[in-house]
């Protein structure tokens, strides 16, 4: 296994799904308890390659689910000059969790080294960041829609975790994954039902979130996490600037209720430590919020698996 050192219209489409921030101190829910039990012996991580559209040739690695329609699909991006292995220790604990787990080094980064403009992270042009969203992401997609259709997992119950630039990516990409209208044979996106962000940007090398929070479904409708570090002033400001977007879409309900009802948290923990740094910090418990907000928001859920092959195929 590999271990190296992103048509959002703003059109509202049928469908409901669940923000959810974690705030710091305003839920109950203790976000490190245990979620159910993990599986000790799960299958082997596969290292994989995908095309994009584009033809950009991504490698990724796949972390298999034993529980076949009812896993849920996780994707894990990076950060800027970061690759698949910064989320090893997570994908593997998710894994165990029962979920099918998916993690590409994005198109400039790790082992998917060369975009159709540069060749390396550092040459990154604006198009190759819009590029992740438009192509590489759907070249993920693809896959796991296969392992879908073969009862793998259940790509409705789809979960981004993103992490800075990886963060962006993710929001973009819900936005124009719940974007795609519904056709008379069945969907074609309105998959992705909860994004975990971690110190998230508003920003990243002209690859803006704007539109994509403006997006009905995106702001309203999705289940939404977003971690931050106390410590960092621009961190958390821009922490609390997407929370505050969200906020006032997702009112918070009475306290016995929240394991079932709460959508939107905002999580800071006490610490400096932004990104993935953050993420892997064993003291921050984050893989165990992270674990906790996935059972919670989509185990729990009643979203049920469907065969999405096209009627033609």
């Amino acid at each position: 296994m590999y271990r190296p050192c992103v048509p959002a219209s703003g059109r509202s489409f049928p469908g409901c799904l669940a923000l959810v921030i974690l705030a710091a101190g305003a839920c109950a829910i203790p976000l490190w308890a245990a979620v159910d039990k993990p599986d000790d012996k799960p299958l082997e991580p596969k290292d994989v390659t995908l095309k994009t559209a584009d033809n950009v040739t991504l490698a990724a690695t796949f972390y298999p689910s034993k529980k076949g329609k009812e896993a849920v699909p996780v994707i894990l991006l990076h950060a800027y000059k970061g690759n698949r292995g910064d989320f090893e220790e997570l994908a593997l604990e998710l894994q165990r969790a029962g979920h099918a787990v998916m993690v590409p080094d994005l198109r400039g980064h790790g082992e998917s080294t060369q975009s159709r403009f540069a060749d390396r992270a550092a040459d990154l042009r604006t198009a190759d960041y819009l590029a992740m969203v438009n192509e590489d992401m759907e070249a993920v997609k693809t896959f796991l829609m296969i392992r879908n259709n073969s009862g793998e997992l259940n790509i409705d119950k789809l979960c981004l975790v993103g992490i800075e630039m990886g963060a962006a990516v993710a929001i973009n990409w819900a936005a124009r994954d719940w974007s795609w209208p519904m056709l008379t044979t069945g969907k074609q996106g309105q998959d992705v039902k909860a994004l975990v962000l971690v110190s998230p940007e508003w920003s990243f090398k002209g690859m803006r979130i704007n539109e994509a929070m403006a997006h009905p479904n995106v702001r309203g409708d999705l289940s939404i996490m977003i971690i931050a570090g106390k410590g960092n002033s621009k961190a958390m400001q821009e922490a609390k600037r997407l929370h505050s977007a969200l906020e006032k879409y997702h009112p918070m309900p009475p306290a016995e209720l929240a394991a079932e009802k709460q959508t939107l948290w905002l999580k800071t923990p006490q610490t400096s430590l932004q990104g993935v740094r953050l993420v892997n910090e064993k003291s921050m418990h984050v893989h165990q919020m992270i674990a906790r907000f996935i059972e919670l928001r989509l185990v729990k859920q009643k979203i049920p698996w469907g065969d999405r092959k096209h009627p033609l195929e």
